[in-house]
């Protein structure tokens, strides 16, 4: 059998033929990479990969036409393609919250070998600490196509196969095909995401009331599994919330916190590279900085100074003279903002971050200034309506 086949696709007519042989599988992995990757960071690398181990990496940051002319979008689109069921496994045992669980941890969980690229921890930390436009730097180096494809061949055949082998055993194809066709939706369509987002507070309520009525008041927080809907729960609701159920609830919330405060300061404290918190983003060291309990907001504010020179050290390093806002995750928008720096020479940062800073300013005032503008359009509109 010959060696599967890697292929960086980059122009629109090889794109077609590449796409017209996908759409011949019955089983394809798909995964990405970019800059800050989500809503503003834009997506500068697609990765496909075939049951037999056929890699395709197509490059959408030197030719966005790959998706429409190349007929790309169509392959992504395809109700044929089958995705991870974790998450849907998990449901079954009676999960009401489950995380996703990283490539890692997948491949652990559902095959006997760990197939992750070894590069992999070492240019997650280049990335995200050191060189935030790291997935757009030209040509592909050899280790970040290893990376790319490690991402999609870690799933073939044998996480595939397991997980497809447990979704046949409890009968759950018709399950599984429906959460798909959810989940595809969730990413096109603003009303199902608002209504996942719904659902979602709805069952943290359903928990949060059934420890209130169920568990003997003298549980702590450390009492519970970090592998449990509670444990989900108690992380998810906002403190504000809690402090509205009970006695009880507020005192496992604050102590939720305050063991999240604790790791990321303990973190930080050592000097680890990977000193984040899945709890605790920078918006959130914000607003516990008003929390009614006094360690808490004490505690809140000294982690949220030592991670705020933290991170406007690491932005100063990362981004270069021609960085853009799109490149910067939410996280080290908000640093920005929180700077408060006073002029265009301002000795305690870098001229990165100053740069940055500025740009990151006038794009919020051009902001709030359409915003106003729709405002009076509205306004006036329902004036002369009446």
């Amino acid at each position: 059998m010959a060696n599967p086949a890697v292929e960086i696709v980059v122009e629109t007519r090889r794109c077609h033929q590449v796409v017209s042989i996908l759409s011949r599988e019955s089983v394809l992995v798909v995964d990405c990479e970019g800059i800050a990757l989500g809503v503003e960071g834009p997506m500068t690398l697609l990765q496909i990969c075939t049951y037999s181990g056929d890699v395709y990496l197509f490059d959408v940051q030197e030719n966005q036409e790959l998706f429409s002319e190349g007929h790309l979008k169509i392959v992504l689109e395809s109700d044929e393609i089958l995705i991870v069921a974790d998450t849907v496994l998990k449901e079954h045992k009676g999960r009401l919250l489950v995380s996703s669980l990283d490539l890692q941890a997948l491949c652990q969980k559902y095959s006997s070998c760990k197939k992750v690229s070894a590069y992999k921890e070492q240019i997650k930390i280049q990335y995200s600490k050191k060189e935030g436009c790291f997935w757009a730097k030209r040509p592909l180096t050899d280790e970040m196509k290893s990376v790319a494809i490690g991402e999609v061949r870690a799933l073939i055949p044998e996480v595939f196969e397991t997980q497809k082998r447990l979704i046949e055993n409890n009968v759950l194809q018709e399950k599984f095909h429906k959460r798909v066709s959810r989940t595809v939706k969730f990413y096109i369509d603003d009303e199902v995401r608002k209504q996942r987002f719904q659902r979602k507070i709805d069952i943290v309520n359903e928990i949060i009331d059934s420890i209130d009525e169920k568990w003997d008041a003298d549980n702590t927080f450390s009492d519970i599994s970090n592998d449990s809907d509670e444990f989900e729960a108690l992380k998810e609701i906002e403190y504000t919330e809690a402090g509205k159920k009970s006695a009880f609830i507020n005192r496992l919330k604050t102590e939720s916190i305050m063991s999240d405060l604790n790791e990321l300061d303990d973190n930080i404290t050592r000097g680890e590279r990977n000193y984040e918190v899945k709890w605790i983003t920078f918006s959130s060291l914000t607003k516990l900085c008003d929390h009614p309990n006094a360690t808490v907001s004490r505690l809140a504010k000294d982690v949220k100074y030592k991670l705020k020179d933290i991170k406007s050290e690491e932005i100063g390093e990362k981004y270069g003279i021609e960085a853009e806002l799109k490149h910067l995750t939410k996280c080290e928008k908000d640093v920005l903002r929180s700077l408060n720096i006073k002029d265009t020479d301002d000795q305690r940062f870098s001229k990165n971050v100053e740069r940055l800073y500025w740009l990151l300013t006038k794009h919020d005032i051009d902001n709030n200034c359409e915003k106003k503008k729709e405002m009076s359009s509205q306004w006036q509109h329902g004036i002369t309506n009446e």
